[in-house]
């Protein structure tokens, strides 16, 4: 492919992971996602059409694009979404295909999902206390979760990845129990730090202060490397002998004795900004260029352009304006102003 054809923002950085948000619904109602009185939801006429994704989908793997990764609102909460997951794998040059799911509906459709090509699953798990999972999710049934982690893991999914946000106050007395977990289980789990999406703002805890808290407790706790393929515009190939503790934004962490995986990802006290390679496309239909910005561009008006290149030309001209590092850190700061990122993570897709 010639490297003048990708898709590049204004900082030289290639973008090749399009997440896709397939809609604003959700079976839970998580603190650090929405409200406990839940949102306002759109009409189904408003999300974006399978059809428009997956042309998207494809304009852009022409250009570069080559990892998915669906997200929601909660994902299996839309109808037809193996068939979607079907002809997004038939999609040549896209060769990764992921799913972000709270693993509550994940026994209806993990096999056949699998069977369409789906092969990557991350299940959002944030306390293994059946109190505490209720106090956060405000609903729903953690023994279904874990239920169903088994169950990915038995059809095939590879890596099954959990996904844990820690608040002081409320889950942080676990990050033991949930090593030990991963562990046992010989999963891939990753430490998330606290995000004030929405307005929410809670104590959080640093990635520095939960692998501390690790190292206490585990002697052979330390940096777990593999090798890495360059994302910038000038490096295209895969170097055998370039290793990295980082796993996409994950910093990685292992075990002599054991094949769990701890990742951690620090948005808040490390960005990874200069690494960025992602673009989000809401539940609505709109192209986000960061999860912290709001300025969020119309894909469906762009799509309504017959000619694929036209598309494409516009959609390389709203790449261009990604900011080139977020601004949580300031709007951390000022708790009162978060007139930036101020959309629940619902309406988002993570």
């Amino acid at each position: 492919m010639d490297k003048l054809n990708n898709l590049v923002d204004g900082y030289g950085r290639r973008l090749t992971y399009l997440r896709i948000s397939v809609t604003d619904r959700c079976n839970l109602r998580c603190v650090y996602c929405m409200p406990e009185s839940g949102v306002s939801l759109m009409n189904h006429e408003d999300i974006i059409s399978y059809e428009d994704i997956l042309r998207l989908a494809r304009i852009l793997s022409r250009h570069g694009v080559n990892k998915v990764r669906i997200t929601g609102g909660e994902p299996l909460a839309r109808k037809g979404l193996t068939g979607f997951v079907q002809k997004l794998s038939e999609i040549k040059d896209i060769n990764d295909i992921s799913m972000t799911t709270n693993g509550i509906l994940l026994d209806k459709y993990a096999q056949n999902l699998f069977d369409a090509g789906l092969k990557r699953i991350n299940i959002s798990l944030d306390s293994l206390n059946k109190e505490k999972f209720k106090r956060i999710t405000r609903t729903g049934s953690l023994e279904t979760v874990l239920k169903n982690i088994e169950l990915a893991k038995k059809i095939g999914y590879n890596p099954v990845k959990i996904n844990t946000v820690l608040i002081r106050g409320i889950n942080d007395g676990e990050i033991i129990d949930f090593v030990n977990f991963a562990r046992k289980f010989e999963l891939n789990l990753r430490f998330i730090e606290y995000m004030p999406i929405g307005g929410n703002i809670a104590d959080a805890l640093s990635s520095k202060e939960i692998e501390e808290k690790i190292k206490l407790e585990f002697y052979d706790f330390k940096p777990k490397q593999s090798k890495i393929k360059y994302n910038n515009v000038s490096d295209e190939n895969v170097y055998e002998k370039k290793l990295s503790v980082y796993d996409g934004v994950s910093r990685m962490f292992g075990f002599d004795d054991n094949d769990a995986a701890i990742g951690f990802i620090s948005p808040m006290s490390e960005h990874f900004c200069g690494d960025c390679n992602r673009l989000r496309l809401t539940a609505s239909g709109n192209l986000r260029l960061c999860l912290f910005y709001d300025n969020e561009y119309n894909i469906k008006d762009i799509l309504k352009e017959s000619e694929d290149e036209i598309v494409f030309e516009k959609i390389s001209n709203i790449v261009k304006l990604k900011h080139f590092k977020h601004n949580f850190n300031e709007k951390a700061e000022k708790k009162e102003d978060m007139s930036l990122a101020n959309d629940f993570m619902n309406a988002i897709g993570g």
